[in-house]
């Protein structure tokens, strides 16, 4: 057999072998899901032999495929760390920094965060890109970005080196015209009844608002289902319900005359932003001046702590 994989087509087949699924992987990837099977057809007929087990529900992988994926995660960290210890010649100030994160902190912080960064250090490229909050963690897993801003989800990851970046307060959107738009603050309770709209299933936001939800016995009335935050609000303004989102987000909306927003007054809304890291030592010296930028001048590094359970692949 000569089997010479390229780190693309590696890359690809990880994530299937992650998502479990064509279409998932595929938009992690930003690719079409022709291209990522095409890629894993050809990676097949290289081995020559199945690497997944197609069935209805998704893509398994057989034991040749679980072979690979165990070392091709060994492959990524290689790569890592000879680009860490070739970032050693110079001073990082020239090169590429891999930086993932979720929606909130995008819409949010980075733009002014990464300006900045630009205007200190030109002539690193940083690289981002927007993830769901499992996949920012499983990202960091895989070695496939440098630095990952997260929410935090019910179980802190482990194996990560984790560090606080952001307070996230959030707040109910609704129409100018709701029930509820007058109030100084609301709890989930107060919502209660109400036509709900939510975050994509498996979204860090979608997962917060539904445990504290059910932890205090609520049922919420899921009328609209939606991706991003823009989704949200213009659902909102077309009066088809309240929505939940980051307080910074409702900012962003504040000149809309359709719309406004209730802080609420509950422990489980003021939830923390956080940066991770795979191992700090091995990343390129480009990649740790944009760690320092973004932890700030006094980081709070946290302790590892076990996940107690499978996080959302969404």
């Amino acid at each position: 057999m000569n089997f010479r994989p390229d780190l693309t087509t590696l890359r690809m087949f990880l994530a299937v072998y992650r998502q479990g699924n064509m279409t998932k992987a595929a938009e992690r990837e930003h690719i079409a899901p022709s291209a990522i099977s095409k890629r894993i057809q050809d990676l097949e007929f290289e081995i020559g032999t199945p690497l997944f087990y197609r069935h209805a529900r998704g893509m398994t992988a057989t034991p040749a495929g679980e072979v690979l994926a165990r070392h091709t995660a060994g492959l990524f960290d290689d790569v890592n760390r000879m680009a860490a210890e070739l970032s050693g010649f110079n001073s990082g100030e020239e090169g590429q920094a891999r930086l993932h994160a979720h929606q909130s902190a995008v819409v949010q912080h980075l733009p002014r965060e990464l300006a900045a960064f630009r205007d200190l250090y030109p002539r690193i490229r940083v690289v981002l890109r927007e993830e769901t909050t499992p996949n920012v963690i499983q990202s960091m897993y895989d070695g496939l970005g440098d630095i990952g801003i997260f929410a935090e989800p019910t179980h802190m990851p482990e194996g990560l080196q984790i560090f606080e970046y952001k307070s996230d307060a959030l707040v109910a959107l609704l129409p100018v015209t709701h029930a509820l738009a007058g109030r100084d603050s609301l709890t989930l309770q107060d919502i209660e009844g109400y036509d709900f709209i939510s975050l994509e299933t498996g979204s860090s936001l979608q997962v917060l608002v539904a445990d504290s939800a059910a932890g205090a016995g609520i049922a919420l009335s899921n009328r609209i289902e939606v991706v991003t935050f823009t989704a949200a609000v213009q659902m909102v303004e077309c009066g088809f319900g309240l929505t939940i989102v980051p307080a910074g987000i409702a900012r962003i909306y504040c000149s809309n005359p359709h719309v406004t927003s209730v802080p609420f007054s509950e422990p489980w809304a003021l939830r923390r932003l956080m940066i991770c890291t795979r191992d700090e030592p091995k990343l390129t010296a480009s990649a740790r001046l944009l760690l320092n930028h973004l932890r700030g001048p006094s980081p709070v590094a946290l302790p590892f702590r076990p996940a107690k359970g499978a996080l959302p692949n969404r």
